[in-house]
């Protein structure tokens, strides 16, 4: 069973649902299955769940931020000690055996049979 996908409206979508609330209730329009209140309410709660997300996604933009540089510096530092082991067992083939399952990977990922990499 193939999942359905989330429908994101635009961003004006709070905007334009208040224009269409506002219409609503100055020519006093009311038809069979609208409920304007219903809508007014609809209008708070999307600006209040906007606000929220969009507090929450900027902590995590901060945060990603903050976790990318972090693990750049642990990154430098791995890179600085495995150069220094290297270098300083460079003659010893055991050693350097050893230290070879910390090489980059090389090449591409190549495709299977069945599409999965």
């Amino acid at each position: 069973m193939a999942l359905k996908k989330t429908y994101y409206p635009p961003k004006t979508f709070d905007d334009v649902l208040d224009a269409l609330v506002r219409l609503f209730q100055a020519k006093g329009w009311e038809f069979t299955g609208v409920d304007v209140d219903q809508l007014a309410a609809d209008v708070e709660e999307q600006r209040a769940e906007r606000a929220a997300h969009e507090t929450l996604q900027g902590q995590f933009v901060a945060l990603h931020e903050t976790f990318g540089v972090n693990q750049e510096a642990r990154y430098q530092r791995f890179l600085a000690a495995l150069g220094a082991a290297r270098a300083v067992f460079r003659n010893d083939k055991a050693v350097s055996a050893e230290l070879d399952r910390f090489k980059r990977p090389t090449g591409r990922a190549r495709k299977t049979t069945d599409g999965a990499v």
